[in-house]
């Protein structure tokens, strides 16, 4: 079907020439250069990805914040706020009657099909919570009707994706553009996401303490994952999957590394049917008993399940009489113009104009926009429709308004723009609109008004939105106390999923510096004068390159074999696949890193991304910059981290990570040369500067390369940073101070586990090493030097399936140390 699309007839930037503010920015505007203007705009960008929510882990872009605002008046504003509070009444009565007395129903205000013929309707959330709690938070979809009303086209309220977004875009626009904030006064945000951790954090009746919330999230690491994180970083509340909780006793409850943690009150970023495999989806992601501890009044959920009925649109024809129904007012903000075609009459009007209609199937929750349609595709779509069009809602698409954009080819462009604006429902009724919203801009306006439940699509370009106002207010979340304050030297609670993301990201960033190390060292060997010897040295240390990751043993592969996986983006025992498993688990627990972490984890990432197509391995200088530049990186992490993070189980667990990695590695590194071929000098030398221990080797033996001193340096000798005793003598360090754990579900009484004991084991084995034992006279290595690093590798293997079972799995450590 070929239709023109409906532009904005209504362009904001006339309004605003009213305004002073706006005068402001043209004029500042106007005294930057086109250069400038480029440099802030690359900066804004910059800034969205140091906040680590604007890429996923596979280095895609996200999204664009533009460089131009979008104003909102004082006028506006007030008229937006008060008809946005208005609905958020309107909409927690109205779900409060359909999961209660029905009233609507029964005064034929709504048709009973449209609800019980309606996917997300769910059963077993009738009479799920009192009257006023079923609306905590709510986002509503708003822009310009052909009149240039603002209106309504869209409620989200099971989970209001973007209002992270809102806050990344504003503290990007505060760390930018400095001067510009400096002359337009705008409302702040902090207020809003203050009262939102307050909902959250409330202390129990007769309770000082504030209670433990949580920011519910689902497994997958999109875009929208790392706006969770961003978001409940910032409220101070903990990030958790479903897997993280457990129902007992008719609470829901935290397991973290200290046991299990009662929950108060949950920020829900699932799906209505993903929250209770018990008694929604059964394959859900969530946790069994939500629902049952939400009935008992032993959980606050924002927003509790059965929510999801106001997205569906179902709703949108019958809004303006429920409202005259429940609260005796007419709607102070329109909706838009949203038919139900059930009837007759509403049907033939969609029929007749279809392209000014997007249409809903309430069974299916699928959306149909048939402007997008050809003609056999419409008239087969009118016959479905026809077979049951009490199952179907048509929303009229609005032709927007229009907005200048800083455009990709660095002009200013007009472009279709709608925002999301987001309120606040507290205990005590009272109703806060967040003074800004999420803007979004499109050449096309009806790809802002399609996929509406979804977050940020990469289409779509964002605004950041400015309430003006008299007078800045401040712009912190942590307002100064004039009260007492209790110290606190606690960390916190550390969930059991965090902690194995802790310890993975330890492993994975340990991985990538060894073979980013090895590489260093082979590239050299290829062009030795002695080439033949050159590539048997360097095939060496490449198979251990794609060993360390996993890859099976290829001892006949040539060396552009084992190279080419090595830098392969889709090679599972690649590179880019080991920098996809380091960043995924730092994303998983982004809330554990400040600035800085994130800014390396940004650099690095571009890094390993840069390596070219084809890399010439018999000109390796610019690939050798590369793996400088990575090393470099991820020494800054460690350092970082080490100069940043408390002393506690998560830098405990990260830190037992990292040795027990290398340990791990390097034992395997020592059997591949030492085990399985006679090393000549030059693979002895690569050897040492790979562990940075050539200077070392020199002071004490001079410029002789024997096989025996080189071993004991990186095996044996418990003062090398690099060498396996140094690390399994801070593995037994580190595994003394982690929390004792209940050997069974029966058992109150918490122990150590035999972490402790297979890290003694380690540094016995070695203790008890006579290094002149691993070499004969020949400088051969020996059968006890196989032996050994074999033991210590099953070890090290013992050790991680140990940390894994006792704070990871929780599964019962009496019945499976009996393994070990």
């Amino acid at each position: 079907m070929s239709t023109t699309v409906a532009q904005p007839n209504y362009s904001e930037q006339q309004h605003w020439h009213k305004l002073p503010q706006w005068q402001a920015i043209e004029q500042w505007w106007h005294q930057q250069s086109h250069s400038q203007l480029s440099q802030l705009h690359n900066e804004l960008q910059h800034q969205l990805r140091e906040n680590g929510a604007a890429v996923d882990p596979w280095h895609n872009s996200a999204r664009q914040l533009d460089l131009l605002p979008w104003l909102i008046d004082s006028k506006q504003w007030q008229s937006l706020e008060s008809g946005l509070a208005q609905r958020h009444t309107l909409l927690n009565a109205i779900l409060a009657d359909l999961y209660g007395p029905q009233q609507l129903l029964q005064h034929s205000i709504i048709p009973a099909d449209v609800i019980y013929l309606n996917a997300s309707f769910l059963l077993p959330c009738a009479g799920l919570t009192d009257d006023q709690g079923w609306l905590s938070l709510l986002a509503c979809d708003i822009g310009r009707n052909s009149n240039g009303q603002f209106c309504v086209y869209n409620d989200l309220s099971q989970m209001p994706a973007g209002l992270g977004h809102v806050l990344e875009h504003r503290l990007a626009f505060n760390n930018t553009t400095t001067e510009l904030n400096n002359q337009v006064k705008k409302s702040q945000l902090a207020g809003f996401f203050r009262q939102l951790q307050q909902l959250l954090q409330q202390p129990a009746e007769g309770s000082q303490q504030q209670q433990l919330a949580a920011l519910l999230t689902h497994q997958q690491r999109d875009t929208a994952y790392f706006e969770h994180a961003f978001l409940a970083n910032y409220l101070d509340i903990a990030l958790v999957h479903g897997a993280d909780l457990m129902f007992k006793n008719g609470k829901l409850w935290l397991k973290t590394l200290s046991g299990l943690q009662s929950v108060h009150s949950i920020m829900r970023y699932l799906e209505d049917n993903s929250c209770d495999p018990l008694e929604l989806a059964a394959a859900s992601s969530g946790c069994a008993g939500l629902l049952q501890s939400i009935r008992q009044q032993q959980l606050f959920c924002a927003n509790p399940p059965g929510t999801a009925l106001l997205e569906s649109g179902a709703l949108l024809p019958f809004i303006a009489e429920a409202c005259q129904f429940l609260l005796g007012e007419p709607l102070q903000l329109p909706t838009v113009n949203a038919l139900w075609c059930g009837m007759a009459e509403a049907l033939a009007t969609v029929k007749q104009q279809p392209e000014h209609y997007c249409l809903q199937h309430l069974i299916s929750n699928n959306q149909i926009i048939p402007a997008r349609l050809t003609s056999n595709e419409l008239t087969t779509l009118w016959q479905q429709v026809s077979q049951q069009p009490q199952a179907y809602i048509a929303r009229q698409i609005l032709p927007l308004s229009q907005l200048p954009c800083w455009s990709v080819t660095e002009q200013l462009q007009p472009q279709a723009a709608a925002m999301r604006l987001f309120s606040l429902r507290d205990h005590h009724q009272h109703i806060e609109v967040l003074p800004g919203a999420l803007g979004r801009t499109d050449v096309n306006p009806h790809n802002l008004q399609t996929s509406l439940g979804q977050g940020f699509n990469q289409q779509f370009n964002a605004k950041d939105v400015w309430v003006l106002a008299e007078k800045t207010q401040s712009n912190s979340l942590l307002p100064s106390a004039s009260k007492q304050i209790i110290l606190s030297r606690q960390a916190g609670l550390l969930p059991s999923r965090v902690a194995d993301h802790l310890f993975w990201l330890g492993r994975y960033n340990e991985r990538l510096n060894l073979i980013c190390r090895a590489l260093r060292a082979a590239l050299p060997l290829l062009s030795s004068d002695d080439k033949a010897q050159g590539q048997q040295d360097a095939r060496i240390l490449l198979q251990f390159c794609l060993l360390a990751n996993g890859a099976p043993p290829a001892p006949d592969a040539s060396v552009t074999l084992l190279l080419e996986p090595l830098f392969s983006a889709n090679n599972p025992q690649g590179l880019v696949a080991i920098l996809k498993n380091l960043l995924f688990n730092a994303q998983s627990v982004r809330e554990y890193f400040g600035e800085d972490t994130w800014y390396v984890l940004d650099k690095l990432q571009h890094a390993v991304y840069s390596w070219p197509a084809q890399p010439d391995w018999q000109q390796p200088a610019a690939l050798l910059r590369t793996l400088d530049e990575i090393i470099l990186l991820q020494t800054a992490i460690y350092g970082i981290n080490n100069e940043t993070m408390s002393r506690t189980h998560s830098l405990r667990f990260m830190d037992t990570g990292q040795h027990l990695e290398r340990a791990l590695q390097t034992c395997g590194l020592l059997h591949s040369i030492f085990c399985q071929c006679t090393p000549g000098a030059s693979l002895l030398e690569a050897l040492l500067r790979m562990a940075d221990t050539m200077l070392t080797y020199r002071r004490r033996y001079h410029s002789v390369l024997h096989p025996l001193p080189i071993v004991d340096l990186l095996l044996l000798d418990g003062s090398t940073p690099r060498s396996v005793a140094y690390q399994c003598s801070v593995l037994l360090h580190q595994v003394k101070k982690l929390p004792p754990q209940q050997f069974s579900v029966n058992d109150t009484a918490l122990r150590q586990g035999n972490e402790s004991q297979l890290a003694s084991e380690l540094q016995a084995l070695l203790q008890q090493t006579d290094p002149q034992l691993l070499f004969d006279e020949r400088q051969q290595a020996t059968p006890e030097l196989s032996q050994l690093l074999l033991q210590l590798q099953l070890r090290l293997r013992q050790l991680s399936d140990s940390i894994t079972l006792s704070y990871f799995s929780h599964v019962d450590l009496h019945n499976q140390w009996q393994r070990f």
